[in-house]
């Protein structure tokens, strides 16, 4: 499946650039990696919950199967110590993933791999010689247990494989192990890390690219099919996010409410066809003001669009939609059913409200910005008018319309 950035989908994604962009460092833009690291976490909890208490149910059964054996105590407990503490660490990180903070259960997970991993070199370098050999067969299998079954970015995993590799081979020169068997592991050693890092490369890049297209139409579902601007549903969603957003961080939010003057008369003028052009180039003037990361354009219904400007006082957001009405009659659509002027033409309607500072509903807000735009209408059209944030009161009624 391959999506283009505006082309066939009529808008702008910052998923749909990076598809194009493409990511052979498995690596996505600054906004955009955040994101999939999080969805990742969330997906493959389950399944490195999973592998962790396996890990741990072998490692106890190793300590049982140890701890049975002759000896004295204090052997003992200097051969079990360091797989009790993999096992306390292994129940520490599982605890962990039930918090919803992220970083320190991607920290506890990168120490548990690097422990299975060294833990794994450095018992079968202290190893007795005569099982040395065999148990050496280990190694390359926890490699791939770190790669795959902890779910680990491959730039983790990969780093932490090489780490293994080189502390085993500086290991086995230290101890004295054979010329012979030392090539022959640590090439076993290579070989093992170069094939799970080529199939984590190929699952990560299918992991990232499954990311990237279900965000792509998740937004195409929350998309206007003609204008490709958000669509009511999607406003509506967005505009209780960003008010509670504001209200914590007691940021201003403004709402540009948008309406083309006498479009009925252009469409049953002009036909169709016509109208729907003029909707997209509206429309595209419309998301111009609407650039920054928290901004919202959507197309509010028939031939009216809204903006959300976050952060932006009221003086601004005036200055914005006064530069859109310019804009748009700019381009000289030519309108001959309009009474305003020759050509196409908007009105809008502005207001600015501050969430920390009122108690009410974000709908008080869209009724403000209605009645801004009514009588925008009300004065001629193709103008500007707003309210400020003394008028926050209104929470619900009846809209006005024109």
């Amino acid at each position: 499946m391959v999506f283009s950035s505006q082309g066939k989908l009529g808008f702008d994604s910052a998923f749909a650039r990076q598809i194009d962009a493409g990511f052979p460092w498995l690596r996505f833009a600054e906004e955009l990696e955040p994101g999939f690291r999080e969805d990742h976490r969330k997906r493959t909890l389950p399944f490195v919950r999973a592998a962790m208490s396996i890990a741990l149910a072998l490692t106890l059964i190793y300590v049982g199967v140890q701890s049975a054996r002759g000896g004295g105590l204090s052997q003992r407990l200097a051969e079990l110590l360091p797989m009790m503490l993999f096992a306390a660490l292994l129940v520490v990180t599982v605890v962990t993933s039930f918090f919803s903070s992220d970083r320190p259960y991607r920290a506890l997970l990168t120490v548990t791999a690097a422990a299975a991993a060294f833990g794994a070199v450095g018992l079968n370098l202290l190893a007795p010689p005569a099982t040395a050999q065999l148990g050496f067969a280990v190694i390359p299998v926890v490699i791939a247990f770190i790669y795959f079954a902890l779910a680990l970015l491959l730039r983790t995993a990969s780093l932490i494989a090489v780490g293994a590799t080189v502390a085993y081979a500086l290991g086995a020169l230290a101890v004295g192990l054979a010329q012979g068997a030392l090539i022959s592991n640590v090439v076993v050693l290579i070989l093992a890390s170069m094939i799970c890092s080529i199939g984590g490369y190929m699952l990560e890049h299918s992991l990232r690219t499954a990311y990237l297209e279900g965000q792509l139409l998740g937004e195409m579902v929350d998309r206007d099919g003609l204008t490709g601007l958000f669509n009511r549903r999607a406003f509506d969603r967005y505009l209780n996010q960003a008010w509670n957003i504001a209200r914590r961080q007691r940021a201003p939010l403004s709402l540009v409410l948008v309406d083309i003057d006498h479009f009925k008369p252009y469409n049953d003028h002009h036909g169709h066809q016509a109208g729907d052009d003029c909707l997209q180039r509206v429309a595209l003037c419309v998301s111009k003001i609407a650039r920054r990361p928290l901004d919202f354009a959507a197309r509010y219904g028939g031939e009216e669009f809204v903006v959300i400007l976050y952060g932006v006082e009221h003086a601004v957001a005036k200055r914005l939609a006064v530069g859109l009405v310019e804009q748009v009659s700019q381009m000289r659509i030519l309108h001959e059913g309009s009474d305003v002027e020759p050509v196409v033409t908007v009105s809008a309607g502005v207001a600015t409200v501050s969430p920390a500072e009122t108690d009410r509903s974000p709908q008080g807000v869209i009724q403000l910005a209605d009645r801004s735009l009514y009588r925008a209408k009300r004065e001629g059209r193709n103008r500007v008018i707003g309210e400020e944030a003394e008028q926050a009161f209104i929470q619900t009624g009846i809209f006005e319309v024109s």
